[in-house]
């Protein structure tokens, strides 16, 4: 069963030890793949605790990096939002 977070729970989660972002309404940790980031940690923790679809779309094939990664990082979903996927 997926859990529903508020923006400001998301917002909460914006550090490089606790890092929650959210894609097309959809709330990712993406704590345990920091390290693994081909383009490094630093972006994703700048965008830690926000809305970062548009920073995702512009740089990713986002169907086949959420088919492979989302999974076992996603937390459930924004409250309100409706996802593009």
């Amino acid at each position: 069963m997926s859990s529903t977070f508020t923006i400001d729970q998301v917002e909460k989660h914006n550090t490089e030890s606790d890092c929650w972002i959210i894609i097309d309404g959809k709330v990712y940790d993406v704590t345990p793949f920091l390290d693994d980031h081909p383009g490094g940690k630093k972006i994703i923790v700048k965008l830690a605790g926000k809305d970062a679809s548009k920073q995702f779309h512009q740089y990713h094939n986002a169907a086949q990096v959420l088919r492979k990664f989302g999974p076992k990082l996603l937390k459930g979903d924004v409250a309100g939002a409706t996802s593009k996927l």
